[in-house]
């Protein structure tokens, strides 16, 4: 009786692990497939698409002595500024009004 029991045992366990499998596939049937609808109608990719590609460009970098981490990152985990870069500023010149703003009231009084 001790065997057929462990022998029942072991056949349930192993279909309600295989139905936990199959719930979890299932799960990530539906995700898929409502990731890929998001995407078509608001144009943004997933989390696990972006994910995806900064380990790409990490596996990348690292393999040709290139770029280390994600994107050109430095050492102090900021990224540095390309000399290619094109930066629009707009630059004035700040004047301390006090001065100004005395004089406008001394000629009022």
């Amino acid at each position: 009786m001790n065997s057929i029991a462990r022998i029942v045992m072991g056949l349930v366990t192993g279909l309600l692990g295989l139905a936990f499998l199959a719930g979890l596939l299932l799960a990530l049937g539906i995700y898929i497939a409502f990731a890929t609808v998001r995407w078509l109608l608001t144009g943004r990719k997933p989390q696990v698409v972006m994910v995806w590609q900064q380990f790409s460009e990490l596996r990348k970098g690292a393999r040709f002595g290139g770029q280390r981490g994600f994107g050109s990152a430095g050492p102090s985990g900021f990224e540095s500024q390309r000399q290619d870069d094109i930066v629009d500023v707009e630059v004035r010149e700040v004047r301390d009004n006090a001065s100004q703003l005395q004089d406008r009231r001394e000629s009022k009084k």
